[in-house]
């Protein structure tokens, strides 16, 4: 039996491979991601110019690479530094010279220096005030939030794990947070194309007459087809560049330093999660994959297979989902579009299971496995169903 998976798993991934969509969408994918990585480095980015004596800021354009070369080396000059009086005294007093000025004011990716340089005042700045108004930043607006008490009380009560701050360059880390979503949006819809037609083809050729007419067969044939598809899915998640063009730096840094998760209370660092949402987008890839090919087994047709993916990443693209009411909002950001993504750092709405309270990237790893399974249950389902009626 598991010599005749192994035959029927090996034709159907060579089959999939033969595909003359899939050197074209490996190729595409590759350009995309690597391109954004490139150009992004190679682009215009801001560059801030201090001046000390008006106390006034200019900004210019220079190239991305080199103001990011600039926090890089700073950066890695504090490693391992813990942000207290004494440092941030320090910090505050570089304002008085133009050079250093400048430089503090290009680290604003950074939240301890975006709260220096928002400030007017920088006299008698203080650690202590730091943190007293990061926690500031963690107290959500029920209303405009649409959070429930229980949620306030669930994220009012997260910041006491958070210790202070130590500063490292993180800027590799990042820029993988910040690609994810376009990351996630490759790997899912390169998936998609390449096995929408893995099922409704053999439906439109009756090639798979010969393996159906043997009893051991039928079900060896969905399983090595089937497994084939996800084998497929994964293997393009390797795509991670961004430490060859950043450097591995900074993986311990704790999220809050990031000024883009400064207002995100779980003690998490910025390495941890992005791995999360890795991992997520491995789960992602494995129930849209389900999707897909259940699709392609029911309506016997590769375009709404393919047509049901390309739409919800279109709406996702164009915003369709945020102004509605909490509901479909909540519903639809568990999309892998809306999830695998910096979106999910303003996402605090909870799911209650029980007594038990889980935010929206636990959920997301209990949701992801179980559509895996129901997709390919039903896959499964009509699968056998054709044996019957469509022979």
């Amino acid at each position: 039996m598991m010599k005749l998976f192994g035959t029927l798993y090996r034709f159907e991934l060579k089959k999939i491979l033969g595909q003359r969509l899939f050197p074209v969408a490996v190729l595409l994918g590759a350009a995309l991601l690597l391109g954004r990585i490139v150009l992004t480095l190679n682009g215009t980015g801001y560059y801030y110019r201090y001046d000390a004596q008006t106390n006034s800021v200019e900004r210019l354009p220079r190239p991305y690479g080199e103001v990011e070369a600039l926090r890089r080396d700073y950066l890695r000059s504090l490693s391992g530094q813990v942000l207290d009086d004494p440092l941030m005294e320090d910090l505050a007093g570089q304002y008085r010279d133009d050079a250093s000025g400048t430089l503090m004011w290009n680290l604003n990716s950074y939240s301890p220096f975006l709260y220096l340089n928002l400030m007017g005042d920088r006299t008698g700045m203080t650690a202590e005030g730091f943190y007293a108004d990061r926690l500031r930043t963690f107290t959500r607006d029920p209303v405009l939030y649409s959070l429930s008490e229980a949620e306030q009380a669930y994220w009012q009560d997260q910041p006491s794990t958070l210790g202070p701050l130590i500063l490292d360059y993180a800027g590799g880390w990042q820029a993988m947070a910040q690609d994810c979503s376009l990351l996630c949006q490759v790997t899912v819809l390169l998936g998609a194309v390449c096995l929408c037609r893995l099922f409704s083809q053999e439906h439109r050729t009756r090639t798979d007459q010969l393996v159906l007419s043997s009893a051991k067969g039928r079900t060896a044939a969905f399983w090595a087809r089937f497994g084939a598809g996800l084998a497929l899915v994964l293997s393009g998640l390797y795509v991670l560049a961004h430490c060859i063009f950043y450097g591995p730096d900074g993986f311990s840094t704790a999220l809050q330093l990031w000024s883009e998760g400064s207002s995100f209370p779980l003690h998490l660092s910025i390495g941890g999660f992005v791995l999360l949402l890795i991992a997520l987008l491995a789960l992602a890839c494995v129930a849209t994959a389900a999707l897909v090919m259940f699709l392609s087994e029911l309506l016997r047709s590769a375009v709404p297979a393919l047509a049901v993916p390309f739409l919800l990443s279109g709406a996702v693209l164009l915003n369709l989902f945020y102004s509605v009411d909490r509901p479909v909002r909540q519903l639809s950001s568990y999309l892998p579009f809306c999830r695998i993504s910096i979106d999910t750092l303003e996402d605090f709405f909870l799911v209650t299971l029980g007594g038990l309270r889980l935010n929206s990237l636990q959920f997301s790893f209990l949701l992801y496995p179980l559509l895996a399974v129901l997709f390919g249950a039903l896959c499964w389902l009509c699968y056998r169903t054709y044996q019957v009626t469509g022979r």
